[in-house]
């Protein structure tokens, strides 16, 4: 297997969510309290972070007025200014994101063996395509006979043909796959990380972000919201749902945005939402339990909500 870098360019600019990230953390604030001042829910900042979601024109404005920037910095068109004030670094930033895939990788290695680590990288959309190589290439060389110690130096010399600013990227990644399969503790591996990164990401690196236990939690959700009643009489449009197939059901929610499907599902039945949880990601359905503990609309919009997902419903019957 041979790895081929992705061809670079020299102005490619960080995603927003990494700019409110680390305009966040300049300020040395915490995402509540971020929240706090913008008058919206914790949740809706980790996903401008986590990049789930993007803000408003209304909230863009208001970013830029606390932050004291423009608009156009953060939407990428400008990065100097916060270059030169120190406020964020691209690459540290991107290694702070890998560095959370792997501890991810870490958790679900000890929880399912070392080959789920491939399973997991069918699902991964972030931007480090060095990392995907990697795990390919530290299974297949373990099934070689190759002992991990040769394959961390092996690794090692593919992230030495990496462009300058992510040779550094792939050193932390070789050296904490060797540490995963050596079985070391996740301690151990988010110091390491850390020591790559830099003193001003390591809150970020295994902080409240990361999904560990991924089936406890996902039974833990269900669990609450399997016995839940319909709120009124006037939101228990979706019970005719409950015996749709999943296709279906996946169909629907390629089409939803998060609000309808959130009051939708808070004036559901335990029947319904549990129907509909099954067909979400992991990261998704944490999200989405969030949103609808934090929900404060009333019967109104649940019930205009549900008609939504009936119309999208009839039509994918049609």
């Amino acid at each position: 297997m041979e790895y081929q870098p992705e061809e670079h360019t020299e102005n490619r600019t960080v995603a927003m969510g990494g700019k409110i990230y680390s305009l966040r953390m300049a300020k040395e604030m915490t995402q509540e309290q971020l929240a706090g001042v913008l008058c919206v829910s914790p949740a809706a900042v980790s996903k401008w972070e986590r990049n789930l979601a993007n803000p408003n024109i209304e909230m863009l404005c208001a970013l830029a007025d606390f932050f004291d920037c423009s608009v156009d910095e953060l939407l990428g068109r400008t990065t100097k200014e916060l270059e030169r004030a120190g406020k964020y670094d691209k690459n540290r930033i991107r290694m702070a994101e890998t560095a959370e895939e792997l501890l991810l990788l870490s958790e679900v290695s000890r929880q399912k063996g070392l080959l789920s680590m491939e399973e997991e990288m069918k699902q991964y959309r972030g931007e480090c395509s060095f990392l995907k190589f990697a795990v390919g290439y530290f299974l297949n060389a373990m099934m070689e006979k190759l002992v991990p110690g040769q394959i961390v130096g092996l690794l090692n010399n593919y992230a030495a043909t990496l462009p300058a600013m992510e040779q550094a990227e792939g050193r932390m990644i070789a050296e904490v796959l060797g540490m995963i399969v050596s079985g070391e503790r996740k301690e151990l591996i988010v110091e390491l990380m850390a020591s790559y990164i830099g003193v001003g990401y390591r809150e970020k690196i295994g902080g409240g972000h990361l999904i560990l236990n991924r089936e406890l939690k996902r039974e833990e959700l269900l669990a609450k919201y399997r016995e839940k009643t319909v709120a009124t009489q006037k939101t228990a449009l979706l019970e005719e749902l409950i015996g749709a197939g999943d296709f279906e059901v996946q169909v629907l929610l390629k089409n939803l945005d998060n609000a309808t499907l959130t009051a939708a599902l808070c004036g559901a039945s335990g029947a319904v939402v549990t129907k509909f949880f099954a067909n979400l990601a992991d990261r998704v359905l944490v999200f989405i339990c969030e949103d609808m503990e934090n929900f404060k609309g009333g019967e109104e919009e649940m019930a205009r909500a549900q008609e939504r997902v009936l119309e999208l419903f009839r039509n994918i019957q049609m």
